[in-house]
Order: C-alpha cells, then structure tokens, then sequence
C-alpha cells in the first residue's frame, strides 16, 4: 500500500469509529457481514457477523480485496470494482448474488455498498452489508413450488391490492396466462356488479389479518377472461414478507358443485313431491277403506259384528292421520305426537257418538314439539287409538254416569317421553289386569308398545286405571 492508502485508511477509521454506539454496534452484529472498503476495494475492518458469514477471521481479511469473496477467479475483481463504481456514481449499490466462504462454499447473499463520505462530500471508502439469504431463498422456492403446484388457483396481493404473484392453476381458473395477471388489480378478477365494495373488503381483511373463508354465507363470483361469471369459494390467508403484509387467496371454480347441488335439490323435490302424493293417496286409500266399513257396519244386523266393525273403522282412521299429517306438513320422516293427538281427539268425538255427551276428552300436550319417528308413528297411533276407545267404552259402563279420559304427553328429557291414558272409572278386573283378555284391542295394546320401543305399564288410578307408555323421541333439530 502507498502513503495515500494509509492516509485514507486513517480518515477512514477516525470518521467510522468516532462514534461509540455505532462502533458496538457493528461490532456485535451477527446475522450480517459488516465491513469498511478502501477506495480500491480492500478491507479495512471486519465484525463478528462477517467472520461467521464468510469464515475468515479479521487477521485473514484485513488488507484483502474483497473480490476474495467472488464466485470464479477470472473476472472476480472485475466484478468487485463494478460494485464499487455503481455504488460511487448511484450512491448505492444493491444485488442479490453468490458469494464463497473460505472452504470454497457458496451462498446467495444480499449485498449493500453504500459510499463512506467526508464532511466535504468526498468519498473515502465503501461501508459494505452482505447478508446470507440462502434459508430465505430455500423457503421462498419451496413456498413458490407449493403455490404453483396447488390443485386449486392461489393469488398473492399486496396491500393495494395488485396481484404479485399467481400460480398456473389460475391460468385454467380465469383464462388469463400468468404474466397477464402480475401486477394488475385483483379487482379485474371480480365481477363488475362487486367491485364497488371490494376493495373496502379488502382494506378490512388487512385491519384484522386472520385466515378465513371470504364472503361466508353469502355467493361468491369470479370473472373470467372471456366476461363470463362462475361461482368460487375463497380462503384468505395473511402472508408476511420482506416487501410487508399480503394476503394468498386460494380460489376454487364450484360450478361443478353448484350443479350437482341444484341437481340434488331438484331431485329432493321431485322425491317430496312423489312421497306427498303417495301419503295423499294412502290416505284417500284409507278412507275409502273407512267408508265400506261404515256402509258394512250399516248393513249388520247383530250388534257385535257393528260393534267389531266401527271399531276396526277407528283404527283405520287412526292410520289415515297419520299420512294426513305428513300429507300436510311435508315432513315425511317424522310426525309431531302432540299435534297428532289434539287431531285424534277431534276425530274421536266426532265418531264416539252418544259417549261424548257423558264422558269429557281432556287433552294435555307440551307447548314444543314432540316428534317420532315415521316408522313408530303407525304403531303408537293404534296404541292410542285403542287406550282411548277402552276408556270410554269400558270406564264408564253406568249409562246415566259421566266421566273424563285424560290423555297426556310429557316430554322427560331430549330423548324420552311418556304418554298417560287415564280415566277414573271402574278400572280393570283383577285376571285383567295384566291384559290377559280375549279382547282384540288389549291383545294389541303390549304388541304395539314392543313396536314403538317403549314400556307401557298399568297402575290403579284411584279409582280407574291409568296406563303410562314412556317411549323414546327424536331430538330436535334447530336449523
């Protein structure tokens, strides 16, 4: 070196270490190679950070060219004094670009040169920054190659919304290639209808960051190249970067599922309307049934075949209700208990006849629904169809007597409830009272218990009798 060197090596260390903080600072520093350039390039100081980025101690590299550092001995002090050109006529010098260790290893390095002036504005050296940016790099590819090969379209937008990156499943998603997307507005991917209010959406996301579905609960549409709209659904995901916060989107086109959506609901109502006909007719079917036995009824003579008759009329009108009900409400998987029995009730006193004008219906239900399942919704009308017409034939057999038949449904929890059948009249005999009888409708009444899934027990009701079904329930379903 010549006297020059020496005399801006001095005003070199008297300007950079005549601060004290700045001095620790530098020297302390770890995750970046920090070091002074002389004005022909050679190193003149050396942190911590540069001796644990490159490998080489201060001893090593003080009075080096820093070309030392330069992939490829044939134009690597070439290159090196480019830098410091650039950096002398631009005022900075800035690049990401390989650079070797002292075992001859490479990394990619984020390299600043920055010019160290006097107090006359007159350039005495170079303050060179490199940073290893190999991990970030690594991440950054590996990040890249998972976008690009998602199985659904992703865009990454900054904080104004312009699209700076998008993968080559969005080519196929909108029709645009992927140069004709980077740098425009994510704006031009919206239907004209919803651009107004977007990009408040937009600025609202990056307000509270969190990843979540866009537009929940409402329909979402992109645009595509050629002018048409096609349903999508948007995730948002916050990213953060060196260039600040963005947010990936990964759309997916769900024309497909919206099709097969509406392919499904249209075959849902066509099944609804078909079950609606079909209980329409078992119904009519049923009456029909009804009617002939009224008119054989009519034509019997001895009155325990009438008797027989109208009985089996009233468990036929006791199925009929059933697909009423469905008939009217739509729902053909289940059936409200307690409407049924406040129909039932109607039914029972406009066929009961002279019984009603003696003996009072008292009907107790829950104000919520009770609701069975169609499948024991036949069963447990018969089994109430037959516990109720007992009562009133058996209960009171004094003609000049009055009396009442309570029906009652409680619900017990979520899954249970219990129908009473209650009278207070002359109750059962005693070899009756485990239903050991020739009647028909006591002979059903265990038989449709066992159907519904219940347990049906007898008490003595003081006087009467009282039978209690506790059977189970459908939950009910809040949409």
């Amino acid at each position: 070196m010549n006297m020059n060197d020496h005399v801006t090596h001095r005003q070199i260390h008297n300007m950079t270490e005549s601060d004290a903080a700045f001095r620790l600072l530098v020297t302390c520093v770890q995750d970046y190679a920090i070091y002074i350039l002389d004005l022909s390039g050679h190193i003149i100081s050396w942190n911590i950070g540069a001796e644990r980025i490159h490998g080489y101690n201060s001893d090593e590299v003080i009075g080096q060219h820093f070309s030392i550092f330069f992939p490829g001995q044939a134009n690597a002090h070439e290159r090196s004094m480019q830098e410091l050109e650039q950096a002398r006529t631009m005022g900075r010098f800035e690049n990401d670009d390989l650079r070797r260790r002292k075992d001859g290893s490479l990394f990619l390095a984020q390299v600043v040169v920055t010019p160290l002036l006097d107090e006359a504005g007159v350039i005495q050296g170079f303050a060179k920054v490199t940073r290893d940016v190999s991990t970030r790099k690594r991440l950054e590819e590996s990040f890249q190659q998972v976008v690009q090969e998602a199985p659904n379209a992703m865009i990454m937008v900054n904080l104004e919304g312009i699209i700076v990156l998008a993968n080559r499943h969005t080519e196929t998603t909108f029709g645009y290639l992927q140069h004709e997307l980077m740098g425009q507005s994510i704006e031009m991917l919206v239907p004209e209808r919803f651009r107004h209010g977007h990009a408040a959406l937009r600025n609202g996301f990056f307000t509270t960051p969190i990843a979540r579905p866009m537009g929940a609960g409402r329909d979402l549409y992109g645009l595509h190249k050629d002018g048409s709209e096609f349903p999508v659904e948007i995730g948002l995901n916050p990213i953060d970067t060196e260039h600040g916060k963005m947010v990936l989107a990964a759309i997916v086109d769900i024309t497909s599922r919206k099709q097969a959506q509406q392919q499904i609901e249209a075959a849902l109502a066509e099944k609804t309307v078909l079950l609606n006909e079909i209980h329409h007719r078992v119904k009519n079917n049923l009456q029909v049934i009804i009617s002939l036995l009224n008119m054989q009824a009519n034509l019997v003579l001895d009155q325990a075949m009438k008797d027989v008759l109208i009985d089996s009329q009233t468990r036929v009108r006791s199925m009929a209700l059933i697909h009423q009900l469905l008939y009217e409400r739509h729902d053909f998987s289940r059936v409200d208990l307690g409407e049924y029995l406040q129909r039932f009730g109607q039914l029972l006193l406009s066929s009961l006849g002279a019984l009603v004008q003696r003996i009072q219906l008292n009907i107790e239900t829950e104000e919520q629904p009770v609701l069975i399942e169609l499948q024991r919704a036949t069963p447990c009308g018969l089994l109430i169809n037959e516990l109720v017409i007992n009562a009133f034939k058996h209960a009171y057999p004094d003609p000049s007597e009055t009396g009442k038949v309570t029906i009652k449904l409680q619900r017990l929890d979520a899954t249970r409830a219990v129908l009473t059948v209650a009278d207070h009249g002359v109750g059962l005999p005693v070899n009756d009272s485990q239903l050991h009888t020739k009647s028909l409708g006591l002979q059903l009444i265990p038989i449709l218990a066992d159907q519904i899934g219940g347990e049906l027990s007898i008490h003595d009701n003081q006087p009467g009798v009282r039978f209690e079904l506790h059977l189970p329930i459908m939950e009910e379903t809040h949409s």
